[in-house]
């Protein structure tokens, strides 16, 4: 534990809001610079922009940054050399596709190398990933990137009615209230970005009551955060036949993916608007989903593609997602391979938006399993449905043929439980595969706190198999 933490987690607890507060201090003065205000009003009126405004925009923001990261970055200098690039070889769009794609294992190996030299590292934030799909990525950023990123969360915010400063409650996987803590109050404030803070490891049956009467006391106008911790917490209230007065009036999510069932019970527990965004610590890229459920990709941040398109329907189409970053000059990620994979739609979407549309954000290819069949596949939020018996579970495949099921049970968890989602694997996803049960007292979250619905130690390249 750094001394920092252990200084914090030993501090009473007036101490710890007051440094909250001191934190959100310097996090309002990074991220909330006047440039966030202009770059929100401008977002406003850019999403409604037409196709071919889009596009010359994205040509010259591509175009931008090839050119900058050619002249200023050591990295993609000797990188599009070696692959005999030349400064001018983006003169449409679709040249995007004849720079070479940008890996991760290269970021680790280079990202030193990686900086412009028109920008001091003094002058960069340093950032890290969560390493949620196997070892960190170290990078830099700007704060425009930073303002850039905060002002397209707010944009989705605006658009269902919150104002800037608006109270919030944030459910983190940050330990902000101290693990050994027993007694509320479980939640901590930061006055200048009027937000109150919980974190994951206090949302237990024992302690819910003491977080429903806080809800009812503050009135939160929204919540944010991880879904998995969201979930989590509405999940123990309907377990319970609990009910929550003066709830919030919108959820977004973001971190991970939201899942159906979550945002069913969420939405049953709250009785409010729940909606999420697609986006990753790296800040190459970012997609907001609309009132009518589809991502639009937030081109002037970024542009996302499909590395190769897998055509899945007549007006659908699906490919890893390779991301460009408009915004982070200090440290540019150009052809990003991101790790997600995405399904991308022709048609228009009745919202207005012209941006591209993004019907789903399929997931990691960490996040499938591999069937005897030789199908890699998902695994559904419908296998839990309505199964109130289970707190949460990680699908983990260890080896090929069988999966593991670890399961945080609930009272009243029997062998039925087994037997019936046994079943459900049968019918849903293969007829030959292995179930098999691991109990835990918790499920581990990565560094960052994120969870992991599926695990796979599976090498998918050494296997011959089908994407359903």
């Amino acid at each position: 534990m750094k001394l920092t933490d252990l200084v914090y987690s030993n501090s009473p607890i007036y101490l710890q809001n007051l440094l909250c507060s001191l934190y959100g201090v310097l996090e309002k003065r990074k991220r909330f610079s006047n440039v966030f205000f202009e770059y929100l009003d401008w977002l406003e009126e850019s999403q409604y922009w037409s196709e071919v405004e889009i596009y010359d925009y994205k040509l010259r923001e591509l175009q931008k940054i090839y050119k900058h990261a050619y002249n200023t970055v050591p990295f993609y200098r000797d990188k599009y050399k070696r692959a005999g690039l030349t400064l001018d070889v983006i003169q449409e769009l679709e040249d995007a596709k004849k720079i070479p794609v940008l890996e991760k294992g290269e970021i680790r190996e280079h990202w030193k190398n990686m900086v412009s030299q028109s920008h001091q590292q003094g002058k960069l934030y340093p950032r890290q990933t969560s390493g949620s799909s196997g070892m960190a990525l170290d990078f830099f950023t700007t704060k425009r990137s930073l303002s850039f990123q905060w002002a397209l969360w707010w944009r989705l915010r605006q658009q269902y009615g919150v104002n800037f400063g608006d109270k919030s409650l944030s459910f983190i996987g940050k330990i902000t209230v101290p693990i050994q803590q027993t007694k509320p109050p479980f939640w901590r404030v930061n006055k200048p970005l009027n937000q109150h803070l919980v974190n994951m490891q206090h949302i237990k049956d024992e302690n819910i009551k003491y977080f429903i009467d806080y809800i009812a006391q503050e009135k939160f106008i929204f919540f944010s955060g991880y879904p998995s911790i969201i979930y989590s917490f509405c999940h123990i209230v309907e377990s319970l036949g609990l009910k929550i007065s003066n709830p919030p009036k919108y959820v977004f999510t973001g971190a991970e993916k939201l899942l159906n069932n979550q945002k069913s019970c969420i939405e049953r527990v709250l009785q409010c608007t729940v909606t999420d965004h697609y986006g990753f610590s790296e800040g190459a890229g970012n997609a907001t989903r609309c009132k009518h459920g589809n991502y639009h990709e937030d081109f002037e941040y970024g542009h996302l593609e499909p590395n190769q398109k897998i055509l899945k329907t007549p007006t659908t189409f699906s490919g890893e997602i390779l991301a460009t970053g408009f915004a982070n000059y200090g440290m540019p990620f150009i052809r990003y391979d991101v790790g997600d994979t995405a399904t991308w739609s022709t048609e228009k979407c009745s919202c207005g938006r012209n941006s591209s549309t993004i019907v789903n954000i399929d997931g990691r290819s960490e996040d499938y399993i591999i069937t005897p069949e030789g199908l890699t596949m998902k695994i559904h939020s419908y296998l839990f449905k309505d199964t109130k018996e289970i707190k949460e579970c990680q699908i983990v495949q260890y080896k090929f043929g069988e999966v593991v099921f670890r399961i945080v049970k609930r009272p009243g968890y029997s062998t039925w439980n087994e037997t019936h989602l046994r079943e459900k694997v049968r019918k849903w996803i293969s007829v030959s595969i292995n179930v098999n049960f691991e109990y835990v007292d918790e499920i581990e979250r990565t560094d960052s706190g994120k969870f992991k619905a599926v695990v796979s130690n599976i090498n998918i390249n050494s296997i011959n198999v089908i994407v359903d």
